[in-house]
């Protein structure tokens, strides 16, 4: 009897598991076109969270993928990447709150710096958020070697550049892995008034590769968004980076400006004007400012933050309820002035224009396209050909 009693309540308590369970698969469909290399990349990613009551909650994801590429100079390479099935886990987290003003997420989860010149994307690892009345501190701790190297892109030395080179595959799943690098944060951001804001943060990058270019780094960051009109909003940053490679240290330095309105009209369109600035090398004694996250900084144009200035102008209109445009215009300036060379500073200019169409809220259909001019400048030879790219997006949440 006591058991037909218990039956009941192992039944309720089932369906209030399933209850808080909630799951969903996003596919997508890539295809990329530039010079030489076409790429069509098929994915699916499924997910499931769970709301275990009492702020704590369950969030993970996985996306599987194959990767088809198509060279127009190398018919050899040409064909399904190997292997061809890619499994990555993508975000996917526990969190905590502890109390209203505490909180705590573990797991692989978002990270970047203020500025977002150093790291950003997804990291594993676990941080520390605390309200206070001056603002928000917070602090994590975050480890690379687990990230697949193709979107974590972690490429400071020589050495991260000679392994992401290698073919990974079941008798070299090694070289799946991103370089192995340990970073700890601590960041304040504090409100200015009740629109504007102050953050700044130190960074600190531990490489734990063990290998002969073994390469420290720390960074210190501050960053101001003001808002002195409803309508304008200006942003503006520094960072100074210390770094130890192989034993001698150096100094390197970043610097952020933007400003952006919303253009009066009809239209719910907006205007922004942006430079970033990294330090170069300066001689064969200092190093380029080195980031962790190498993400390019154009569309089309491959370049780095690293030793790189470029001033950009941005426009985004929606142009419908469910129709999105963006537009915009970069001119890439390299920050280098080594005597050993020769070559010029200017490596060109690059325009860029998308189209988002999201008819439904779980379809979305994304167009970009765009061109780099290298005969704009004068790092490349006069004779280069321009480099453009497709890229075309469609998702679907099921």
């Amino acid at each position: 009897m006591k058991r037909l009693a218990l039956f009941p309540v192992l039944l309720i308590c089932a369906a209030a598991l399933v209850c808080s369970l909630d799951f969903g698969l996003l596919l997508s469909q890539e295809i990329e076109a530039e010079n030489e290399h076409f790429t069509y990349t098929p994915a699916f990613t499924p997910w499931f969270s769970w709301d275990g009551g009492k702020n704590f909650s369950v969030y993970v994801s996985n996306k599987f993928f194959f990767e088809y590429h198509k060279y127009n100079d190398n018919e050899a390479a040409s064909g399904w990447a190997r292997p061809p099935f890619i499994s990555e886990l993508t975000y996917s987290a526990v969190n905590y709150r502890i109390n209203e003003s505490m909180s705590l997420e573990a797991g692989r989860i978002e990270y970047a710096d203020p500025l977002e010149f150093a790291a950003t994307g997804l990291f594993d690892g676990a941080r520390f958020e605390m309200d206070l009345p001056q603002g928000t501190l917070s602090a994590g701790a975050f480890y690379t070697g687990f990230l697949y190297r193709e979107t974590a892109l972690i490429l400071m030395t020589p050495n991260d550049g000679e392994n992401y080179a290698k073919q990974w595959g079941m008798d070299n799943l090694g070289a799946y892995f991103a370089s192995r690098r340990f970073l700890t944060a601590v960041r304040w951001d504090m409100p200015l008034g009740e629109v504007n804001t102050f953050s700044a943060e130190v960074l600190l990058q531990v490489d734990m590769n063990g290998n002969d270019q073994s390469l420290h780094s720390q960074y210190a960051e501050v960053k101001m968004a003001l808002y002195p009109l409803s309508e304008l909003g200006i942003t503006a940053g520094a960072l100074f980076e210390m770094m130890e490679y192989n034993g001698v240290s150096y100094g390197a330095f970043g610097l952020l400006a933007v400003i952006k309105m919303d253009v009066p009209g009809p239209l719910n369109d907006s205007l922004s004007a942006g430079f970033k600035l990294t330090s170069g090398r300066w001689n064969d004694d200092s190093r380029a400012f080195t980031p962790i996250s190498c993400v390019s900084q154009g569309d089309v144009f491959p370049g780095i933050l690293s030793g790189l200035a470029y001033p950009s102008t941005d426009y985004s209109v929606r142009l419908h309820n469910t129709l999105f445009a963006e537009g915009s215009l970069r001119y890439f300036i390299r920050t280098d002035s080594d005597s050993n060379t020769d070559d010029g500073n200017f490596y060109g200019g690059e325009m860029w224009a998308s189209l988002a169409w999201q008819p439904l809220e779980d379809i979305r259909l994304t167009v970009g396209a765009g061109v780099f001019f290298p005969g704009l400048g004068n790092v490349f030879p006069k004779d280069t050909d321009p480099m453009w790219k497709i890229n075309a997006v469609l998702t679907l949440s099921l």
